[in-house]
């Protein structure tokens, strides 16, 4: 099955969609494989702008009193949207910075004969080679970033003696040099890039003003003669070169000033670049692979294969969407969800932005901060049920700071009690709403969604430690909020108000809003942080007042509710959306990632959520239509899943911003919003799980939205709630044989119209039937 674990090209990178990438979760690099002047594109997961600090403001608590009462009286919404904007707005995110490029180049910088040419990924080892004959020698690179050693490692290979230079640029503020046997570059970050500023603010003379520190370092052992001069290292006739960069900077947490506080960061950089010099490249390279596989591994989808291993990855895509049949292609964009989340996030690392790590721009897209509407926690969706619950660290992390930068944010705003965060977040934990159209600004879930992989953590892992000491305060502290912001409807039912639905509109008159008096999001997100919360305590007996509040409370809420049309509706009226096709589809939030709604359990809720759908439509940006894959895969359609599968594999070919159709897949298979974000990436992976593996109302589903045209195949490794590992082996569409591994008392499983209830202690082998042999 090696088409579905290489990623395999016949010419260098034209562009940065071209490169392939490598990481260990905080440093990241973009390989590029060309051959006049080799290019990394570097990044460091902490080297963002800015520093911490926070605007007070003053009007924000009395605006939101007015506006919650306000927004009840027929024709106020112009004048609650106008108060919204004048009053209950904050400040722009920071931005993720670019660390800078390793560039490898031929002095001579004459024409070269070069073929031969390939250049590949293998996930399997996340190690990235390149090959080719250049003036009738081989030539060839190997590169690969260890995790524990926190280093980029390379090697460079020729059968006949070459020559080379090595450097470093950065577009930031710097100062690269020679010291002894390295070449260092050490920079600052600028101290307010801010996302819609045109330009970033000079660099201030304060110190108390100023961004953070970086330092990045390469040194090279070679079989020929080195010389360090100025700013490059040149090689010469050397057939035998080992690289080893580092990176570090002053970061030393989101309250704390890089610059006043910040950590030291300059000497560690050197000592883990001279450590792993002092160890034999091949010895580097197997721990490296040793450490992969070891979350890698654990799971294996075989759908099929085509035998398109020698066939380059974007000539596959292109004939792909001709209609040629490559079942490899999807467990090659599963595996490589897999693939970007370990090199993305691991234990120690920051959560991924809306690159990942990966960004080679001053002026990022959306900044590539934390847009917390739906992006990020897509991110982080395949890694529970994909067995690699410890890469849900970084964001579990991020909850916790959140909660305690987003009290003051909850108290001055709101008034409230717990903590909150609004649709945009960055290093330093910024909570308060951003600028611009309250379609966007006023949207104060983020917290309350991201809580939600903290809970599913207890449930995938049953750590009721964790659940204790780490997920309960956090889902505690977001309760808090909602029960704090909750009012009585005219109707009598209990909702936020008002509430926005992320980023859509209707219409009203001759004008679109998007404020209403609550929406389907928000109170299904408040639904299940109050669920999620109760059931945290009663796991752990805990009995407090809290939980008091929130028994009295569930019953009144505003329950989901259709339109006339059979539609779920988004907002608290029946309203006209401005676009009918618009990317976001929040009001099915209760259909996924929650489970508030099921094909099981509330079928006339699914049936109006699969009439939401066919009205949306099957087109979209990258991660709406990863989205999508998800959706209908809880309504067990696996075939329409799988449509959307493939207008995701959809080949793209430019990076312009698009926020209603052409999403699709990079040459690298990087999502393609357009641009670039990740999360698309993530929403397929995650996808193709929720196709043969869902845990659901206490049930594990087997197989519950396997397509058609995957008749054949096995998946071994997945997770299902309850702590149990699942493998499933199935011929001509319906199940063969299913293997259960865990500790639990009691396990329901279902298939199709079967049904079983039975312990599980060790490993349970089920036969076709749901029998245990």
């Amino acid at each position: 099955m090696k088409d579905s674990e290489l990623l395999y090209y016949t010419r260098p990178s034209r562009r940065w969609t071209d490169a392939l990438p490598l990481g260990n979760g905080s440093l990241g690099a973009m390989v590029f494989g060309t051959t006049d002047a080799e290019k990394l594109s570097l990044n460091l997961d902490t080297l963002w702008s800015g520093y911490p600090h926070y605007e007070e403001n003053p009007k924000a608590k009395a605006a939101f009193e007015t506006v919650r009462k306000q927004v009840f009286t027929d024709g106020q919404i112009p004048a609650v949207t106008e108060r919204l904007i004048a009053d209950m707005q904050g400040y722009d995110s920071e931005s993720y910075l670019p660390l800078g490029d390793l560039i490898l180049r031929d002095p001579v910088c004459g024409p070269a004969d070069v073929c031969a040419y390939s250049r590949t990924l293998d996930l399997s080892t996340a190690v990235q080679s390149v090959k080719y004959r250049r003036d009738g020698a081989d030539y060839s690179e190997e590169w690969f970033i260890s995790h524990s050693r926190h280093v980029l490692v390379g090697r460079i290979r020729c059968a006949e003696p070459i020559d080379l230079q090595v450097m470093l640029q950065c577009m930031l503020d710097h100062h690269a040099y020679t010291q002894q046997d390295c070449l260092i570059l050490d920079g600052q970050a600028p101290g307010g890039m801010q996302q819609y500023r045109t330009a970033f603010l000079p660099q201030s003379d304060d110190p108390a003003k100023q961004g953070m520190f970086f330092r990045t370092a390469v040194k090279v052992k070679a079989d020929g003669k080195v010389h360090y001069e100025g700013c490059v290292i040149s090689l010469e006739d050397c057939t035998d070169t080992v690289i080893v960069l580092a990176a570090e900077d002053s970061f030393n947490g989101f309250d704390k000033h890089p610059v006043l506080q910040g950590k030291p960061y300059k000497e560690v950089v050197l000592q883990r670049i001279d450590e792993a010099l002092a160890v034999p490249y091949d010895a580097l390279l197997q721990e490296h692979i040793a450490e992969h596989q070891a979350i890698y591994k654990r799971v294996c989808l075989d759908i099929g294969s085509a035998g398109m291993e020698n066939v380059p990855t974007n000539e596959r895509l292109n004939a792909f969407g001709t209609g040629v049949n490559d079942p490899g292609l999807y467990t090659l964009l599963f595996n490589y969800g897999r693939y970007l989340a370990i090199s993305a996030s691991r234990p120690g690392s920051q959560a991924m932005n809306l690159q990942g790590i990966w960004n080679h721009r001053l002026r990022a897209p959306w900044a590539s901060n934390y847009t917390v509407n739906i992006n990020t926690e897509m991110n982080y969706w395949p890694v529970l049920m994909c067995n690699m619950a410890e890469l849900n660290e970084p964001l579990v992390h991020m909850m916790q700071d959140l909660s305690v930068a987003g009290r003051r944010v909850a108290q001055e705003y709101y008034g409230a009690e717990g903590f909150t965060c609004h649709h945009n977040s960055d290093i330093w934990r910024m909570c308060v709403p951003t600028t611009g159209n309250p379609s966007w600004s006023f949207w104060y879930n983020g917290a309350g969604w991201m809580s939600r992989h903290l809970f599913e953590q207890y449930e995938y892992t049953m750590d009721k430690a964790f659940l204790r000491n780490t997920a309960l305060p956090v889902l505690k502290g977001c309760a808090e909020f909602y029960l704090s912001i909750l009012t009585e409807a005219p109707d009598g039912s209990i909702v936020c108000a008002p509430s926005t639905s992320p980023e859509n509109m209707y219409v009203l008159g001759d004008s679109e809003y998007a404020v209403s008096q609550t929406t389907t999001m928000t109170m299904s997100i408040c639904r299940e942080v109050l669920q999620n919360t109760a059931s945290a305590c009663e796991i752990l007996g805990v009995e407090d007042a809290l939980l008091g509040r929130i028994r009295d409370v569930l019953p009144r809420l505003l329950p989901l509710r259709t339109g006339k049309d059979g539609r779920l509706l988004e907002w608290y009226r029946e309203e006209t959306e401005e676009d009918i096709h618009h990317r976001h589809v929040s009001h099915l939030y209760a259909l996924h990632p929650a489970n508030l709604i099921s094909a099981e359990k509330t079928p006339a809720l699914a049936d109006a959520c699969r009439k939401t759908l066919e009205t949306r439509g099957d087109d979209g940006t990258g991660w709406s239509l990863g989205w999508k894959i998800n959706f209908w895969a809880r309504l067990r359609d696996g075939n329409r899943a799988l449509r959307l599968l493939n207008t995701q594999l959809r080949y793209v070919d430019e990076e312009n911003a698009q926020y209603t159709r052409g999403g699709g897949t990079y040459a690298n298979l990087f999502d393609a919003h357009p641009p670039f974000q990740i999360d698309g990436n993530f929403g397929a992976t995650s996808g193709i799980a929720e196709m043969l593996l869902q845990s659901l109302d206490g049930k594990v589903y087997l197989l519950p939205a396997l397509p058609d045209a995957w008749s054949h195949g096995s998946v071994t490794g997945l997770r299902a709630k309850g702590g149990l590992t699942v493998s499933i082996y199935w011929d001509n569409g319906t199940l063969r044989k299913a293997e259960i591994s865990g500790d639990n008392d009691c396990v329901t499983l279902r298939c199709a119209d079967r049904e079983i209830t039975i312990p599980v202690h060790g490993t349970v082998i089920l036969n076709e039937k749901l029998e245990v042999i």
